[in-house]
């Protein structure tokens, strides 16, 4: 196991009176970072004097006029990511639970595919005297219904992400420094945490610990408190962005797709502050944007020669598994999970083949003696690394290394 330098971040915004506690938090760990650094922005309080009173510890300290919360993490995690590999972020009202470090850190540094970029824990709420938020409270009552959904084993991560944003906030966000530096926090006010976490959900790329360990602080000042409809025209947006931003990776990656169409169909069932019905209206609109021969380029934009789902018959699989007594959508459940079982012995046979052809890819190579000889003294240590995830990517990666073609083959129905 390979241990990596880890860096907590936190900005910091007129929290005099609870930053010391997120900072004790972060030094009292039982497994310490190796860099603590903290931005204020452009605080009117005491802050900075707070902070100040921590560099002996090795907490340092940049004081700027205020930028913003997206521009001072994104500023924090740019300048970190320098010298360590891993990052942590901590708002300066709340704090974290002192065996964080050492539950979350090792799902970074096993040395196997699983690896993900982005860790998330369960949570606490919080009040102003760092006591659990009591459990007829509005938003105590809400953790725990979208926690609740997390007892259903069925329920993917993305789908969760989709149904509310259970990790709550970007202090529940521990990611690898270059994920991280290469997916910046937008300029929301209320969802950089949101989008940032929904992607990586769709990506594949999130991983629970299901232990509270972070203690997220309610109090007047958070910017969730707000009128409904400033929350709800955010969250709109957020969700338009995913379909701008994700739509080149979803349409070459079916792995992606599955995972986004599941995320917007949970999304219709949000106990978040997203309006599905509202969605589809601003569907409508962008639409009513466009002229007839925009559409219909649109739609032959969509090539089945790449994009599986237009070879088969969406409703094939729920008249199939139908048994002719109840209404045909009460087996709606049942070919769902028809259809997530195909797919799946799709991908292990898809990988089979791959992890078939890499040990015969390998073979050939060892039996090369001019490119074994190379490779043993390090003239070409690419061809033997053994980069990616999975088999399919390792066998991409090596064949792009080689020169060869790496078109994958044509999967199974």
């Amino acid at each position: 196991m390979s241990k990596s330098r880890l860096a907590v971040i936190i900005p910091c915004y007129n929290h005099a009176h609870y930053v010391g506690k997120a900072i004790e938090s972060v030094l009292d760990q039982t497994r310490p970072p190796d860099r603590f650094l903290i931005i204020d922005d452009g605080s009117k309080d005491d802050s900075v004097d707070v902070i100040r009173s921590y560099e002996s510890r090795g907490v340092e300290l940049i004081v700027q006029e205020n930028a913003g919360a997206h521009n001072t993490l994104n500023r924090l995690a740019k300048t970190v990511s320098e010298d360590c590999e891993l990052i942590s972020i901590l708002n300066s009202d709340d704090y974290y639970e002192p065996q964080r470090f050492e539950r979350c850190l090792p799902l970074f540094e096993n040395d196997d595919e699983t690896n993900p970029s982005v860790v998330v824990t369960g949570l606490t709420m919080i009040d102003p005297e760092n006591k659990p938020l009591a459990s007829d409270e509005s938003r105590a009552k809400w953790l725990r219904a979208v926690w609740s959904m997390g007892d259903d084993a069925d329920l993917s991560i993305w789908e969760w992400m989709g149904m509310a944003n259970f990790p709550v906030t970007s202090s529940n966000i521990i990611a690898r420094a270059d994920y991280l530096c290469a997916n910046p926090f937008r300029p929301y006010r209320f969802n950089h945490d949101y989008f940032f976490l929904s992607g990586a959900a769709i990506r594949g790329e999130i991983q629970l610990v299901n232990e509270s360990l972070l203690n997220y602080r309610v109090h007047p000042e958070n910017n969730i408190n707000s009128e409904p409809a400033p929350l709800l025209k955010e969250m709109l947006r957020m969700h338009i962005d995913l379909y701008h931003d994700y739509a080149g990776e979803l349409e070459s990656d079916p792995s992606k797709r599955r995972r986004f169409y599941e995320y917007m169909a949970a999304a219709q069932s949000s106990i978040s502050s997203f309006h599905p019905g509202l969605f589809q209206l601003l569907l409508a609109k962008l639409a009513a944007k466009s002229d007839e021969s925009t559409l219909e380029a649109l739609i032959n934009s969509l090539d089945e020669a790449k994009i599986d789902e237009l070879n088969d018959y969406p409703n094939k699989a729920l008249v199939n598994t139908w048994d002719e007594k109840t209404p045909v959508f009460h087996g709606a459940a049942l070919a769902e999970k028809f259809e997530v079982l195909k797919r799946e012995r799709n991908e292990l046979k898809a990988e089979l083949r791959a992890t078939q052809e890499l040990a015969k890819l390998r073979n050939e190579l060892l039996k090369d003696k001019g490119k074994a000889l190379s490779a043993l003294l390090g003239g070409n240590s690419k061809i033997t690394s053994d980069v990616g995830k999975g088999a399919a990517e390792k066998l991409a990666n090596l064949k792009r290394e080689l020169g060869l073609s790496s078109t994958p083959k044509d999967s199974e129905s």
